[in-house]
């Protein structure tokens, strides 16, 4: 496992969810973090959580990564800190729930801009560094959404789909180069973040199964914190997540999608 002491790890989507249990795991291993998120006040309050608990320096940049400059806004004045960053964690996104024809358009926009723009310009600016000095890690947000058609939340899953293809390409190209870099994609299933309350999922089945399908953030980033550090190129959290993914290489994509659809219909009583 990484020694953390005096290594900086910037992390967007910083201030909850899986973003907010991953800079607790960086932070416990004596990471400096450098926090990316739009919400100031949540922000502020991690970082007087994690600094009373662990000791280390965090400092914040509040941003919003689907406007456009934003990432290179991120990244200059990441760089004005004075630190180079050893870890990047693309953790920021979001998803909206309906059908497709009936989400506005610019609420697409919003999502695409967030969950790959952002994300690759984020990672090509970082990366390019990392690979100068041939030390460093990144660590992009995926999903198991990644892996199949989503219908109802086909944006998203499309976006997903996006990330993982990157990451595997990526650390692909790394591996060729011989290069000590590492990418790695972490793609959980549900969890239990507040992102569905944010993609309008709350009357959705998926979240009145929460109990049994979805995971809590804390334990999600338990195991990506050890795939990143090994190296590990995709790491799907829960044996349950494991064995769904494995199952949907062999079944038609016009079964997954019915299936998956289920998941995300709105709950009848």
């Amino acid at each position: 496992m990484e020694d953390g002491k005096n290594k900086t790890v910037l992390i967007t989507g910083f201030s909850s969810g899986i973003g907010k249990a991953l800079s607790h795991q960086f932070a416990r291993d004596g990471f400096d973090i450098i926090g990316v998120a739009r919400d100031k006040s949540k922000m502020e309050a991690t970082t007087k959580e994690l600094q009373q608990q662990y000791g280390i320096e965090v400092q914040i940049i509040q941003k919003d990564l689907a406007q456009d400059g934003a990432a290179k806004e991120v990244y200059e004045e990441a760089k004005a800190f004075g630190k180079p960053i050893h870890i990047l964690v693309n953790d920021a996104g979001v998803g909206q729930h309906g059908k497709f024809v009936d989400i506005p358009y610019e609420r697409y926009a919003h999502l695409i801009h967030l969950n790959i723009i952002s994300l690759t310009h984020l990672t090509r600016l970082f990366l390019k560094d990392m690979v100068e000095r041939d030390h460093g890690k990144v660590l992009n947000l995926g999903s198991v959404a990644g892996f199949q058609p989503g219908p109802l939340l086909a944006v998203y899953h499309a976006t997903k789909a996006y990330v993982v293809s990157l990451s595997e390409a990526l650390a692909t190209e790394l591996e060729e180069m011989e290069s000590k870099v590492t990418v790695t994609c972490l793609c959980p299933g549900p969890t239990d973040t507040d992102f569905f309350t944010r993609a309008d999922m709350e009357e959705t089945n998926v979240v009145h199964h929460k109990d049994k399908l979805m995971m809590p953030p804390e334990e999600v980033a338990e195991g990506a914190y050890k795939a990143l550090m090994d190296g590990e190129r995709i790491f799907i959290p829960g044996t349950m997540n494991k064995i769904s993914t494995f199952i949907r290489r062999v079944i038609p994509k016009s079964t997954q999608s019915k299936t998956q659809m289920k998941y995300y219909e709105h709950h009848e009583d």
